[in-house]
């Protein structure tokens, strides 16, 4: 149903990016149209603006920009081809299956036809045994063709039978086919849907740091174009100040030079004097007149140059205003920063005492655990050895039942025997106890993570206290599980207490906020540790060995041995902490009320798990699968009819032997009787009687 909801909006967002990579293509091939003309323009001399527009193309703003479309295109295809390899390998898996189903119909097919061939043979054999049968006279030969005529039924029926568990074991492979392709294409539809949301996270973190570098090369761009121009500018204000000096000198000079050549020419010729003095005043007053218009501009200029000043001035004070209250501010909350650090430290002090009283439960917890290990290791062995002589009580009937079933195949049968395969899996070695397991009682066990937690403090500090010490111990001595090392499993403390402060209750905060780091990372270590259901040692490397295959799955980085786990954490970014927590837990948390008692009925026991455990039983139970025992009952059944034909023919023997030995007993009295001396005198003897008696 997710699947289904989520498909409409990734549609949505493929078709609005396929207009914005349309958009960005035709807006790109129309500054390069513009720079291949501005380019042959100036390859004519034309105009030095279309020059600006080359200029314009080849910014390092444009460049950035370019270069960032062409990324994001390459990430946008890369990004839809992993998306279709799914879709590709599922049709492909599909297509292969579809051929073997038409290779296994058409093997069906086959094999139905040759058996019914068969039993038409044997049909038609049975029917050609009917009609010879009923030419029989003689009783031993009509009784022999019977026979064998229930032989060759019985041989039919065999074969249909066995044609029918053939078929049966067939369909129910299908089945368990089908409820396989469900689930794995469950799993690749989950799959594509999680690369999906991971492509459009990408896609937008992307686009976002590719705005940033672009808005960045613009601002720049724009500095150093401000820079130049202000730079120009001056370069001309420079200019026209040093041209109006030369220019005032000149003027200077060429009046200087026009009054001597005036004193001359007013000397040599006073008419051309007059003119020229006339010529001069309309000069003149050309020049006053120009000289009023620019001190008007000058004046106006002044007076906006004092409006400016007034306005600054205000703003001044404004400022100063604000300042002030600030700064009166600024004193207060130094009054309320002293009261708190007054109060800091008198809750740290509080604090110290809670720590020392919290590291005397833990070390008296940890004696506890040492006991409650003892006696769970003693009860394992008793356990163990309980299991292992019931276990050979079950595999010698198991054992008789098969001897049974061998001695009737190869006696009663005939058939040669197979002796049917247990899976490896379901044929345990005594279940090994807890003593060496590092498991706890009920839902307190969780304290024996916090110990392993204990291992960060004494990374951080030196002097984390005495419970901390001994965990780091039992934390690196077994940092090679599940190939997570200590130095990874201190990263992983680390990034909890970094990220995942949202686990812990605000109250706890301000309550630890007057320990010191060490205190204050163990205490927040055991609220997130609650929070996510760890509850040992186990626990957190199995937490730290899911964080490295969290991050490996995207990147296909690891090497061949699968070491380098702290790297590992070193490239995972702080904002997949919580996408990974919300993985964690959907497959390995559980509710506690169901897996409290369980919990503390498998450490007390040292057994496994129920369905397994439930699964070895049955093996052994039921050693003989169903075929073997509808064989038996069937040869049961026949068995008793043949007993009581058995027991039918011995009576009719002993009646038989009956009658002979009385036949015997009347030849002799016949005899006797025939050989009697009173035959003698009989007129008519017996034995003349019987030779003239009709035969």
């Amino acid at each position: 149903m997710s699947g289904d909801v989520k498909k409409p909006v990734e549609v949505v967002v493929s078709s609005s990016e396929a207009e914005m990579h349309q958009e960005r293509t035709d807006a790109h091939r129309l500054r390069g149209a513009a720079r291949s003309t501005a380019k042959e323009r100036g390859q004519r001399g034309e105009d030095s603006n279309e020059d600006m527009v080359i200029k314009d193309a080849g910014r390092p703003s444009e460049q950035r920009a370019e270069q960032s479309e062409r990324m994001l295109v390459n990430l946008l295809s890369e990004g839809t081809q992993l998306i279709t390899n799914i879709q590709v390998a599922a049709d492909a898996k599909e297509s292969q299956r579809r051929t073997e189903l038409r290779e296994g119909r058409r093997l069906q097919v086959e094999k139905l036809e040759c058996e019914a061939r068969s039993s038409m043979e044997k049909f038609e054999e049975i029917t050609r045994g009917w009609s010879q049968a009923k030419a029989k006279v003689i009783p031993q030969e009509l009784h022999q063709a019977l026979g064998r005529q229930l032989q060759l039924c019985a041989q039919v029926l065999e074969d249909k039978s066995k044609l029918i568990n053939d078929l049966q074991q067939e369909l129910k492979a299908r089945d368990e086919r089908y409820v396989k392709e469900l689930k794995r294409q469950a799993e690749e539809v989950d799959l594509m849907i999680e690369r999906m949301e991971e492509q459009v996270k990408t896609l937008t973190r992307t686009n976002r740091e590719e705005l940033d570098h672009i808005e960045k090369a613009y601002e720049e761009e724009r500095k150093v174009l401000l820079t130049g121009n202000r730079q120009e500018w001056e370069q001309h204000v420079k200019q026209r100040s040093t041209t109006e000096l030369e220019n005032m000198m000149e003027r200077r000079r060429k009046v200087e030079e026009y009054e001597a050549m005036l004193e001359q020419l007013r000397l040599a010729e006073i008419d051309d004097y007059n003119v020229i003095r006339e010529k001069l005043e309309t000069d003149v007053q050309t020049t006053q007149l120009w000289k009023q218009q620019q001190k008007a501009t000058a004046q106006l200029n002044q007076e906006k140059q004092e409006f400016n000043i007034h306005v600054l001035m205000h703003r001044e004070k404004d400022s100063m205003i604000i300042q002030s209250k600030l700064k009166r501010k600024i004193n207060r909350l130094q009054d309320v920063l002293n009261s708190l650090k007054a109060n800091r430290v008198q809750a740290a002090k509080v604090g110290h005492g809670q720590c020392d009283d919290y590291t005397r439960t833990v070390q008296q917890y940890t004696l506890m655990q040492k006991k409650i290990k003892h006696f769970e290791a003693v009860d394992s062995e008793r356990f163990a050895e309980v299991w292992k002589m019931k276990e050979e009580e079950v595999r010698e009937l198991a054992e008789r039942v098969l001897d049974i079933d061998r001695l009737l195949h190869e006696q009663q049968l005939g058939l040669v025997w197979e002796r049917p395969t247990v899976p490896p899996e379901l044929s345990p070695s005594p279940p090994r106890g807890p003593a060496t397991a590092d498991s706890a009682v009920g839902p307190s066990s969780r304290a024996a993570g916090v110990r392993s937690a204990g291992a960060y403090g004494e990374a951080c500090s030196d002097g984390a206290s005495s419970a901390t010490g001994d965990s780091a111990g039992g934390a690196a001595g077994e940092g090679g599980r599940g190939r997570v090392s200590a130095d990874t499993v201190k990263k992983l403390l680390q990034l909890l207490c970094d990220e995942a402060g949202f686990l812990i209750e605000s109250k706890l905060l301000t309550l630890m906020s007057s320990l010191d780091k060490d205190h204050q990372s163990l205490i927040k270590l055991d609220s997130i540790f609650s929070s996510l259901g760890v509850e040992s040692k186990d626990d957190v490397y199995r937490l730290a060995e899911f964080f490295s295959n969290y991050q490996q799955r995207p990147t296909h980085q690891a090497d061949a041995e699968g070491f380098s786990t702290s790297s590992t954490f070193d490239l995972l970014h702080p904002d997949e902490v919580l996408a990974a927590l919300k993985a964690f837990t959907a497959q390995y948390r559980r509710p506690r009320e169901r897996s409290a008692p369980q919990h503390h009925s498998s450490t007390l026991t040292g057994a496994p798990e129920g369905p397994d455990q439930a699964a070895f039983w049955e093996s052994l139970a039921n050693v003989l699968p169903e075929s073997k025992l509808k064989l038996w009952t069937a040869l049961d059944s026949a068995l008793e009819k043949y007993h009581a034909v058995l027991t039918e023919r011995s009576q009719l023997f002993r009646d038989t032997q009956d009658l002979k030995r009385q036949n015997s007993e009347l030849r002799m009295l016949l005899h006797q009787s025939l050989n009697a001396k009173v035959n003698t005198e009989l007129v008519i003897p017996p034995d003349r009687l019987m030779k003239m008696a009709p035969k």
